[in-house]
């Protein structure tokens, strides 16, 4: 497998470097990890492709370890991978019997996409994959 190509900022806020997605991929932007109200990921760059056909989406699929309880996990987009520069452009809050919960992005143009846990009231852990 090739090398994961990344992208640092300047003045970047977190100590690991935002990663580019290509079709047809996923990653983990948290794996089963506790889970904190505030918690960011780290940021994704969605690969600009060649074809102008191909759709500039992504989808999400999220699952805690049990019942989260109330919870918020924003999809959030930037321009700029600074914290600052981040905006909520959806929320997921209800999940199936199993606890998993998915939303896809049909149409992105942004460069840098992560998510945020807003809100987690049960203490579970979260994994976030995301697929190009």
């Amino acid at each position: 497998m090739a090398a994961q190509t990344t992208y640092q900022q300047p003045g970047f806020y977190n100590s690991v470097p935002a990663r580019l997605i290509n079709a047809n991929k996923e990653y983990f932007a948290l794996q089963n990890q506790a889970g904190a109200a505030g918690q960011s990921s780290v940021a994704f760059i969605l690969e600009r492709q060649k074809s102008a056909f191909y759709p500039f989406g992504y989808s999400v699929e999220i699952s805690f370890s049990g019942p989260p309880g109330t919870f918020e996990v924003d999809l959030q987009h930037a321009d700029t991978d600074t914290d600052a520069s981040y905006v909520t452009q959806a929320a997921v809050s209800s999940v199936n019997a199993s606890n998993v919960a998915r939303y896809e992005m049909a149409i992105c143009f942004t460069k840098f996409v992560r998510v945020k846990v807003a809100t987690l009231t049960n203490n579970v852990n979260i994994t976030v994959k995301v697929t190009r």
